[in-house]
C-alpha cells in the first residue's frame, strides 16, 4: 500500500512539472525611445537586440575614429559603389534608389532596432527613409560621430587614408544599359567594355558622339563592305552574317560590348548577329538623343575638361 501511494505522489508530481512547464507567458513588451541620438546612444549599445551601423567609410573611420559597438557599412563606398542604394537625386529619396533590395534586406536586420550614424546626419537619414521604404519600423538616425562625448569613443589616427578603385573599373554591368540612364557613364571607359557607335561617320560630325565610343558605320562599313548585310529588313536571321571572321574580328568576344546608334534599331540587329555567333554580353543602348550625361561632344565644341587643355581639338 505504501508503495502505491508512492508511486501516485510521483505521477502527481511530474504532473504537476509538466504543467508547469505548458503554461505560456507574455513576452515582456520594451519600450522604445523616441529618439537615439548620440547624447543617449550608449544606453543601448551592446544590446543583442539592436543593430548600430556606422556609415561612414572605412578611411573615416580609421582616420577620425569610430564608437565600439557599430559595424561598418559605408554608405559611398559599399552601397553606392556596388549598386545596392545609390543616388539619383541628390539626397532626395526615392523608392527607385533601391537597386538591390534583397542585398539591402541582408545587410539590415528587420527583426532589430537599428540606429544608424555618419559624419553629419545626412547619410544616416537617406538610408533610414530606404529601409522604413522597405518596411522597417525601428529604424533611428542617431546623427554625427562629431556630437559623441560617450565612453565608447576610439580614436583615428587623423591621416589614414583609403584609395577606392573607380567604380566603372571593377564589378558586373547590370542587366540593361542604356544611354538614358542616369548611371550610365559608370561603365563606359572600362578596359572590359568596347562602345560601339553604329552610326556612320557623316552622323557622328554633324550631330555629335559620346567621348567614350568607337565608331564602327553599320550602314558605310558593315554593309558596305558585305560583312552583315540585311536581307529582309530588319528581320535578322543567321544568312544576314556574311563574313564571320571580319564581324569577329570587329567586335571582342571577350569584353562587355555596348552598341548604340540613332534609334537602337541598328544596335538590336547588331546584338542579334552577335548573340547568333554566340557573344554573351551585348547591351543595345538605344539612340544617342536619349543620352543625358556630360560626355557628349557637339561637333565645334569642347567639354570641360578639353577646355582646360589648347591642344584638344575634341577628337
Amino acid at each position: 500500500m505504501k508503495k502505491m501511494i508512492w508511486l501516485f505522489s510521483v505521477l502527481m508530481l511530474m504532473f504537476t512539472l509538466a504543467a508547469c512547464g505548458n503554461e505560456t507567458t507574455e513576452p515582456e513588451t520594451v519600450e522604445l525611445p523616441e529618439t537615439v541620438s548620440m547624447s543617449n546612444v550608449d544606453e543601448y549599445l551592446f544590446d543583442e537586440n539592436w543593430q548600430f551601423v556606422d556609415l561612414r567609410n572605412f578611411d573615416d573611420q580609421m582616420a577620425d575614429g569610430w564608437i565600439r559597438g557599430f559595424e561598418v557599412i559605408p554608405f559611398f563606398d559599399y552601397l553606392e559603389y556596388t549598386d545596392i542604394l545609390v543616388r539619383t537625386n541628390e539626397w532626395s529619396y526615392d523608392g527607385s534608389q533601391i537597386l538591390n533590395e534583397s542585398a539591402l534586406r541582408a545587410l539590415f536586420d528587420e527583426d532589430k532596432i537599428i540606429v544608424l550614424m555618419c559624419a553629419g546626419g545626412t547619410r544616416a537619414g537617406f538610408v533610414k527613409e530606404a529601409l522604413e521604404d522597405l518596411g522597417y519600423e525601428n529604424v533611428y538616425n542617431a546623427g554625427a560621430l562629431s556630437a559623441y562625448d560617450g565612453n565608447h569613443r576610439v580614436f583615428g589616427d587623423g591621416v589614414y587614408a583609403f584609395d577606392m578603385p573607380a567604380p566603372e573599373t571593377i564589378g558586373d554591368l547590370p542587366e540593361t544599359l542604356a544611354l538614358s540612364d542616369d548611371n550610365f557613364d559608370r561603365y563606359v571607359g572600362r578596359e572590359d567594355v568596347q562602345f560601339v557607335d553604329l552610326r556612320n561617320f557623316t552622323d557622328k560630325m554633324s550631330t555629335g558622339w559620346h567621348a567614350d565610343s568607337t565608331v564602327i558605320p553599320f550602314f558605310d562599313f558593315l554593309e558596305a563592305n558585305d560583312i552583315l548585310v540585311r536581307n529582309d529588313g530588319w528581320n535578322f536571321n543567321a544568312d544576314t552574317i556574311l563574313d564571320e571572321e571580319m564581324l569577329r574580328s570587329l567586335f571582342d568576344e571577350d569584353k562587355h560590348i555596348v552598341l548604340i546608334c540613332a534609334g537602337g534599331t541598328r544596335a538590336e540587329f547588331v546584338k542579334l548577329a552577335l548573340e547568333e555567333l554566340g557573344y554573351s554580353n551585348v547591351y543595345n543602348a538605344g539612340g544617342l538623343s536619349d543620352y543625358t550625361g556630360e560626355n557628349l561632344i557637339v561637333p565645334g565644341e569642347c567639354p570641360n575638361e578639353a577646355d582646360e587643355d589648347p591642344t584638344n581639338d575634341c577628337g
